[in-house]
């Protein structure tokens, strides 16, 4: 016996999870994406871009913003920018973070903004059912067909958390093409975001962007808690104690960009990867063990491939009748990249992204192995507390 002889069982790890994204796909793809209609009568929005400031960008997500909301008609909204700094914008509202506010429990980072809009929210009466707030990052940009579903869920007061496709098709020609691969796993577990709020089940994650919340159920649960940059994951697994189930997918799809550097890859991954272990210590038991699986998941699903090489090459090392499974694993690995690039190479010409797939398809071994660094390096070297990619 040798230490190849059970190396194989690397791979079984996380079969798990991809084999229920695989089904996940085939059962919600014609629901990731909403066909749309014009409502008849659109509820009152408020989109809300949150920001450290200084973003350039957030300019060009406020314009984007009215433009789309001009071609389809509709006037009921307004836009509110919270910034950490003192600045202004066209055609929106700036609500400036004062430095010395503090929540009750110290929230801090991003947490900190979005409790601070509640507030100033409250005092203009906007915290009501009737009322929906539209969340969106700095480099958020809406679609028509986005627009058209999250005004279509909230005329028909579906779900009051909700939340739809993210893509990222915007610069993908700028900064590191290696960067945009590995970013195409992103829209493709989308599909399992879906699988979880189309079942009203208790979601495992939260995106903080596309994420619709009517405003009075936004205010009720809040987002002052102390001590996490992953504020969008934890504030769903509070609002399922506090109301059960009561989440939907709107089915809009929003489109972001990707980091444009391999550094702020890294130090965007264990960011989310640090907000997950601070999120740990408020979860029962069971979403404890659930968490933990897909972390650990996460880094052994990612060097699977590599650890299985000796068992392939040296001698047939794992039990014969688990090759069908190996095989179907590793198509699935492939087609996870294949789909999502689809979507994030969704702007560039027909030619190009044909041959992108083919490159993808030849590399993609080694961006499993790459998507196991965040996590190998957060032991070795923490994440800074709440890393702000440049965009």
């Amino acid at each position: 016996m040798t230490p190849f002889n059970f190396i194989w069982l690397i791979w079984l790890f996380g079969i798990p999870i991809y084999y229920t994204l695989a089904y996940e796909i085939i059962k919600y793809r014609k629901a990731i994406i909403k066909k749309t209609f014009v409502p008849i009568n659109p509820k009152r929005m408020i989109f809300q871009i949150t920001t450290i400031g200084n973003m350039k960008i957030v300019q060009e997500s406020i314009d984007n913003i009215n433009r789309i909301c001009k071609e389809v008609g509709y006037e009921n909204y307004k836009i509110n920018v919270v910034s950490e700094v003192n600045e202004s914008f066209d055609n929106a509202e700036a609500i400036v973070v004062p430095k010395n506010y503090s929540t009750f429990n110290l929230a801090k980072y991003k947490a900190r903004a979005l409790q601070y809009a509640i507030e100033q929210r409250e005092k203009k009466g906007e915290n009501t059912s009737d009322i929906w707030i539209y969340h969106l990052d700095d480099e958020s940009m809406i679609t028509k067909q986005g627009l058209l579903s999250i005004l279509g869920h909230a005329d028909n007061n579906r779900e009051p958390i909700a939340e739809g496709l993210i893509t990222y098709p915007n610069k993908i020609n700028v900064g590191s093409k290696l960067v945009k691969y590995l970013d195409a796993v992103r829209p493709t577990f989308c599909y399992t975001c879906c699988a979880m709020l189309k079942s009203k089940s208790k979601p495992d994650w939260l995106h903080g962007s596309n994420l619709l919340l009517r405003a009075d159920i936004e205010k009720n649960i809040g987002w002052d808690f102390p001590d996490t940059c992953a504020e969008d994951s934890l504030f769903g697994y509070v609002a399922y104690k506090k109301y059960g189930g009561i989440f939907g997918w709107h089915g809009g799809v929003l489109e972001e960009q990707s980091p444009f550097t391999f550094s702020d890859f890294i130090k965007q991954r264990q960011r989310w990867i640090k907000g997950t272990f601070e999120n740990l210590g408020r979860m029962g038991t069971w979403e404890k063990a659930k968490t933990t699986y897909r972390m650990t998941s996460w880094f052994f699903g990612s060097v699977s491939f590599f650890a299985l090489i000796p068992s392939l090459f040296i001698q047939q090392l794992y039990p014969w009748y688990l090759a069908p499974f190996f095989v179907l694993d590793t198509i699935i690995l492939f087609a996870v990249y294949q789909i999502g690039l689809e979507m994030n190479f969704s702007k560039v010409s027909k030619k190009q992204r044909i041959f992108e797939h083919i490159k993808i398809f030849v590399v993609s071994p080694i961006l499993w192995f790459l998507e196991a660094i965040p996590m190998a390096l957060y032991f070795f070297k923490r994440a800074t507390n709440f890393y702000v990619i440049k965009k």
